[in-house]
């Protein structure tokens, strides 16, 4: 009873010992144990195991419980309870790894981030249940834009996304922020308090494209990204600025060129 309740015993492991010790009623029988004596033994033994049986059923379902909630605990953690998208802290989690991986074999990061036009003034006209309608419709849009394992979209905070495409062309990623606006602009959601012609809710996009490379920092590519977003704000929103960083594959040391162009020559 001890090893099954207090040693926490695993249920197929008791169900294997229980099954096992009726083994000993067996051997007191052939024993020669009287037979009174043999009924009390036989019933208590498998009495005990029953019980235990059970008690490690118990212990195993509470077990697969606490792992669920756990588990699910760790996913809300991890995702934005509005838009169902990862939230910041996700993205800052995954991130470093995609910049790791992009570096080591030389493929292009396209990191863009996005806002809502005048959103406040959104939520000041219409209600916020409506900014969060809108929030959730934008994260929809973004979520289907992501093309590959690699590709992230998440809520950065309030009405600002981050969108990163893994091993994209830029002329790729520029098409696919392109079919973002035109989509936003197909949802067809009315913004009076926007100052684009059509009054319709809009998206500002700044995109920072480059290959990591070594002693470079992901945190530097997203305040470019930042930096691209503030000039398609300062240029009348309802668009995209695109900067560029590191273009194409690390330059070999000195030494590895030189061998390069010897064997080359």
């Amino acid at each position: 009873m001890y090893l099954y309740g207090c040693g926490a015993m695993r249920l197929h492991t008791a169900i294997l010992c229980g099954t096992t010790t009726v083994v000993y009623p067996l051997a007191e029988a052939v024993a020669g144990l009287p037979a009174d004596e043999l009924a009390m033994r036989t019933v208590f033994t498998v009495t005990t195991n029953i019980i235990g049986i059970i008690t490690a059923w118990v212990l195993d379902q509470e077990g697969r419980g606490n792992f669920l909630m756990a588990r699910q605990l760790r996913g809300m953690a991890h995702r934005d309870y509005l838009t169902g998208l990862p939230n910041r802290r996700a993205f800052a989690e995954r991130i470093d790894a995609v910049w790791q991986r992009a570096r080591a074999e030389q493929r292009p990061l396209g990191i863009a981030l996005m806002d809502v036009d005048w959103f406040k003034a959104y939520n000041d006209r219409y209600g916020h249940p409506a900014g969060d309608r809108v929030l959730r419709a934008v994260g929809r849009v973004l979520g289907a834009h992501a093309r590959g394992p690699l590709d992230m979209v998440a809520r950065y905070g309030g009405e600002e996304f981050v969108c990163v495409w893994y091993d994209a062309s830029l002329a790729d990623v520029e098409t696919t922020l392109a079919a973002i606006h035109a989509d936003i602009a197909g949802l067809g959601i009315e913004h009076e308090g926007s100052h684009v012609p059509g009054k319709r809710l809009t998206l500002n996009i700044g995109l920072h494209y480059l290959y990591p490379q070594p002693g470079r920092a992901v945190t530097e590519a997203l305040l470019r990204a930042d930096q691209a977003l503030y000039e398609a704000k300062a240029s009348g929103r309802h668009t995209t600025v695109v900067t560029l960083g590191d273009q194409g594959p690390a330059p070999l040391p000195a030494e590895a060129a030189q061998l390069e162009e010897a064997t080359l020559g």
